[in-house]
């Protein structure tokens, strides 16, 4: 199992209707991927950390470098985990986030994820800790 995590800022011109087919694309494609993780859409930033087997994530990332709905890619993390950190999250769903009121269930779970000690993790709450804190 691999995780990655990265950030890249909107393309010039990427519209709502860009977004919305964007989300319906990655939740579809994700679940047939049996990939999970989490997609945070704010301030014209692309947020995401995605999960699976280390091929398909691998593969998925060479994907989104290339996506033209997005620029700057950076990658922040890339990691080998034991097992899928966000396997218990959202019945194992992808997860997209547009509204801070949304992420307090993923407060919840990243509480308890601390509480489990899962290094991984760790690194993982404390990247998306940090974005959020700087695209209020």
């Amino acid at each position: 199992m691999k995780a990655i995590c990265y950030i890249s800022n909107f393309s010039k011109g990427l519209s709502k209707n860009d977004i919305d087919k964007l989300i319906y694309n990655v939740n579809k494609k994700n679940k047939i991927q049996d990939v999970t993780g989490l997609l945070i859409i704010k301030n014209k930033h692309f947020f995401q950390i995605l999960e699976g087997e280390e091929e398909k994530a691998d593969n998925l990332y060479k994907k989104i470098k290339t996506d033209s709905r997005h620029t700057g890619v950076i990658k922040l993390l890339d990691t080998k985990i034991e097992g899928r950190l966000f396997k218990d999250y959202n019945s194992g769903e992808f997860e997209v986030f547009q509204k801070f009121s949304d992420m307090k269930k993923l407060y919840l779970y990243f509480n308890w994820m601390k509480n489990a000690d899962y290094m991984p993790a760790d690194e993982l709450i404390e990247l998306t800790t940090n974005f959020l804190k700087n695209n209020k």
